[in-house]
Parts: C-alpha cells; structure tokens; sequence
C-alpha cells in the first residue's frame, strides 16, 4: 500500500568475544606499565624540587642572620660554654636551626616560650616543647626514613619541665667545619666546645660557592640496638641537649682521631643516599640523601647543587672545609 511505512528489525550488536576482551586488558595494562615508570620519576623530580627549594629557604635564611647579625649562626650553642659565641643569635641552648627560625618566618615560635627563652627545650604549652614542633620548611618530601616528622617522647631528662617530651625531626644538617669552631680545640674532636662557631663570610676563604653550608640528612638513623632504640635516633631541628641528635654533618673525621697530624684528620664521611637505617651510624654525622643517585646540597653562596652519590671522600672533604686551600668544585 502506498504511503505505508515498512519496519525492519534492528541488526542483533556484535558482543566483545572472550579474546578480544583479553586482548584489550592486556594493552590497557602494557599501557599503565610503560607509564608507570614516568609518573614515578615525575613524582621524584617534584619532591626534589622542593626539597631544593627548602635549602634555598635555610640559606636564604643564614644570608639574611649573617647580614643582621654580623656572624654566621652557631651549629649548635650552650649558654655554660662561651656565651659570647652564640653571636646574638641566642642566649641559651640553641641548635643552627633554632638560631634561625626568625630569618624564615618561624620567629613566633621561640617567641611563645615562657621558660628557656633561647632553647628549643623551653615549653610553649602546657605540654610541649618549642623543639616538639615540626617545621615544613625541614621536612624534605621524599624522607621516608622515621614514621612521621616527631619523635613521641624522644627525650627523657629528670629536670625538664615536662618528661620526657617530643622530639622534631627534620630533614637537613649544617655543615659542622663551617657553623662550628672545631679549630679552637683541635685536639678533642668530640668536645661540644667545638660547637659554636662565629665565622663570617671573609673567613670561607675557598670561597662561598666552593664550600657546602648545608646538605640533606635523615628524619632517622641508626641500627638496632643502638641507644634510643635504633631508628629513633637522627636529625632532630632544635634538640640541643643530646648530640645524637645535632642537626649536623662532618662533625667528626674518618678516623674518629685527635691527631691533628693523622692523614684522616681532615677527611670526613662521604654522602650515602636513600638508604636504610641499619645502614646508618649516627656518630659517623654523614650527609644523607633521600634520593636514589643524589644529595642535594646548600653552597655558601646561597646555591643548590645535586652531588653525585659516588662522590669520593676526599673531593667531599675539600669542599666541607672552608679554608684548606682545595678550592674544588664538585661539579
């Protein structure tokens, strides 16, 4: 009949076979394979990155102490010792990184403690201390070396205020040759002395851009059995009263020898990179990397440079002393 419409039925949909199915899910996975790989090492150069710019902010911040103050800060201070070389910074018990919280922001914090008003042992609160307080700034990214950035009850002493309190960790270290006074007493490497350094500029005769400042360390360290349980040990931002703790590297030689004619004298640990922690003597006072390849490291001159992890000791040593004469570059 003209005009009337004819319906056909719809053509039956072809289904996905077995194999085919297969065959997708296993292109979908050789896909997220090959990509794995480029978001990981995009996540690392991120994590890197801001690790980089955290020792930018910490020389940043030892430019602008320097510049107000007149000397560079002290690795680490005591007010019994020789008060005069805490160079204004402070006029108590004070490590490198609490001598500097004002020149990065952080000057509320030791503001706010009511007792030791120079020491990160001071109390801020009814239960912590200001050395308890994690800083951001301190915290590299890709250190996974402690389960979080505090130490629960790190510290135990009879005459605090509160006992035991928490312990802030962080994520780099001074370089002892430079912020410490080591040359003072020469002949007791161990002594803490030695720790309060009042150099200038003018006294990093290699020159600033020669001589590392600053460099990565672990949240934790140490192998088991060792004191405070093993991996509780390490690098802690404003702990002054236990050296386990120091916020330091190249404190001591390779030989752990006061003989100042000893060749090992002058040499000091070389770097070791994403390590783990049996792997790490916290009285060796190593720079650590949290990197696969690489340390990153804080030049006098305000620069970070990426080390090799297979730097050789005594290129490393040349360029943790700041007056041998070395003048090597580590590029």
């Amino acid at each position: 009949m003209n005009g009337t419409l004819i319906r056909t039925a719809p053509a039956p949909r072809r289904a996905f076979t077995l194999v085919e199915l297969l065959v997708v899910i296993s292109i979908i996975g050789t896909l997220v394979g090959l990509l794995l790989p480029a978001v990981q090492a995009a996540r690392e150069a991120a994590r890197r990155s801001q690790s980089m710019n955290n020792l930018k902010q910490i020389g940043l911040a030892v430019h602008n102490g320097h510049d107000t103050l007149g000397c560079l800060p002290p690795a680490v201070a005591f007010w019994w010792s020789s008060p005069a070389y805490t160079g204004g910074y402070t006029n108590s018990d004070g490590t490198f990184f609490f001598c500097l919280l004002p020149f990065f922001e952080q000057g509320a914090l030791p503001r706010s403690i009511s007792n030791w008003k120079g020491s990160g042992l001071g109390q801020i609160n009814a239960t912590q201390a200001a050395m308890s307080v994690p800083i951001p700034t301190l915290i590299a990214p890709n250190d996974s070396s402690a389960n979080g950035p505090v130490f629960r009850d790190g510290f135990t002493a009879d005459w605090m205020w509160k006992n035991p309190v928490d312990v802030a960790l962080c994520s780099y270290g001074c370089n002892f040759q430079v912020f410490g006074r080591p040359d003072n007493f020469p002949s007791d490497i161990w002594t803490w002395h030695n720790t309060h350094g009042q150099k200038t500029f003018g006294d990093i005769s290699d020159g600033t851009s020669k001589t590392i400042f600053l460099a990565e360390r672990r949240m934790a360290c140490g192998p088991a059995g060792q004191p405070n349980n093993g991996d509780t040990c390490g690098n802690a931002w404003g702990h002054p009263a236990d050296d386990r703790y120091w916020p330091v590297f190249a404190r001591t030689n390779t030989a752990f020898t006061n003989d100042r004619n000893a060749p090992e004298y002058k040499t000091f640990f070389p770097p070791l990179t994403a390590i783990k922690a049996p792997q790490c003597m916290w009285w060796e006072y190593r720079a650590i990397g949290h990197s696969p390849s690489v340390i990153l490291c804080g030049m006098g001159d305000g620069s970070v440079r990426a080390v090799n992890a297979s730097v050789e000791t005594i290129p490393w040593s040349q360029s943790i002393l700041p007056k041998d004469g070395s003048n090597v570059d580590l590029e």
